[in-house]
């Protein structure tokens, strides 16, 4: 796909987002094993104690959820210039996509500073709002939502609309 063509600017760029996401992603396995050990094991046998907020099962959320959307991030940037759009559309898609997965970066990671796991800006059936209830769920609903429609905007070209 790539081997016949140069890379484009856009494509650098989220590539490079998708890389800087996927090293997040490896940095909250890190902060999962501190939750589950309840610390840093600094050398065997002395475990430096460290309150980390959240659950391991939200750390491990955000562990498994951050490289799906670093890996949908370079997959995009792979085929955005195969799938024949404009170059202005490529640009603005690209951005669109980087903004999506940093979105989701942001709410895998802030919903374990949330009682209410950030699935509403209210409370709901596990806790409480807050701030980090807000800080998660707001660019994640907004960019979900744009994303979902340029995905779908993209499938239906792809799949019914023949290329001159």
């Amino acid at each position: 796909m790539l081997a016949n063509k140069p890379i484009k600017p856009i494509q650098r760029i989220m590539i490079g987002h998708g890389m800087l996401i996927m090293f997040i992603a490896l940095m909250t396995g890190l902060l999962l094993w501190v939750s589950v050990l309840g610390g840093f094991e600094i050398f065997p046998g002395y475990v430096l104690q460290i309150n980390l907020e959240g659950t391991p099962e939200g750390w491990a959320r955000a562990h498994r959820g951050i490289p799906m959307n670093s890996l949908m991030l370079i997959l995009f940037a792979l085929v955005i210039s195969s799938i024949g759009l404009e170059a202005k559309l490529e640009n603005q898609f690209g951005w669109l996509f980087i903004g999506t997965a940093w979105a989701n970066t942001i709410f895998y990671i802030a919903a374990n500073f949330s009682q209410n796991r950030a699935l509403s800006f209210g409370a709901n059936k596990y806790g409480e709002s807050n701030l980090f209830s807000f800080i998660a769920l707001a660019p994640a609903y907004l960019f979900g939502v744009l994303s979902m429609a340029v995905i779908l905007f993209i499938a239906v070209r792809c799949l019914f609309l023949k290329k001159s």
